[in-house]
């Protein structure tokens, strides 16, 4: 999830166009071009919570998502899930971000980051089974992750329109390495409280795991999400000016 806003923290400082005076521009031609981006980026991941006009990049802080759905798995929690009305929160605050690297003749970016805590707020649709239990509901939920470690790698190829070489990202793989998550869904079963309130304690006592049997799902769409944001950015601004020599 933060890796995306790494990238677009390289895209803004790379390209041509007027920027505040506080940020570095990165050219690929200095020998020290990582330990620039590395002592750049992070200042201007801060300006991105509440947007950036000049790049139609809206507040990041936080970062809303339209819908996701995620199909039912053949593993001990096979769940329908489609979220909406999605809020993304903590991407910018405390984050850090490490070890960037481009590969331009691949065109491939990886980096790792950490955050303290990102929250995912969404209206919620469940249906399938826990380990040996039904569940099912409709309503508000919070997923939370303390100590979010990630690893981001983007592939990318590229095209050309009118007469300018822009860059596009085929594939946006991340992973996900929390440390403690926390779930909570309400509503469940259509607002039986008693069913609810059990689920809800067996979630909480379970939630890594759970987690960690949702995780391929998730991170598979959200590399999807992330793509889409990256794309709409690198789609207006040719790829000489997002990383100039």
């Amino acid at each position: 999830m933060k890796t995306i806003v790494t990238f677009l923290a390289i895209v803004a400082m790379s390209a041509a166009v007027e920027l505040p005076p506080s940020l570095k521009t990165c050219r690929r031609s200095d020998p020290q071009y990582s330990q620039c981006l590395n002592a750049a980026v992070p200042v201007f991941i801060k300006s991105l919570s509440a947007g950036l006009r000049s790049f139609k990049v809206l507040p990041i802080e936080p970062l809303a998502v339209d819908s996701v759905k995620i199909g039912e798995s053949t593993g001990p929690v096979s769940v329908k899930q489609a979220y909406h009305n999605i809020k993304l929160h903590g991407l910018t605050r405390g984050l850090e971000v490490t070890n960037y690297r481009i590969d331009f003749n691949k065109l491939i970016l990886t980096s790792e980051s950490y955050n303290p805590q990102v929250d995912f707020v969404a209206d919620y649709e469940l249906d399938g089974q826990v380990l040996v239990l039904p569940i099912h509901g409709k309503g508000r939920s919070n997923i939370t992750m303390i100590g979010l470690h990630a690893k981001s790698t983007i592939y990318c190829d590229t095209y050309v329109k009118d007469g300018e070489t822009y860059l596009r990202i085929k594939k946006y793989d991340i992973k996900f390495n929390p440390d403690s998550v926390r779930m909570h869904f309400g509503n469940l079963f259509d607002g039986d409280n008693a069913l609810a309130a059990q689920m809800n304690t067996f979630i909480a006592q379970n939630s890594e795991l759970l987690f960690k049997e949702l995780q391929p799902p998730y991170e598979e769409t959200f590399g999807l999400v992330f793509a889409k944001l990256g794309n709409e950015v690198f789609s207006r601004i040719p790829m000489n000016k997002l990383f100039p020599e």
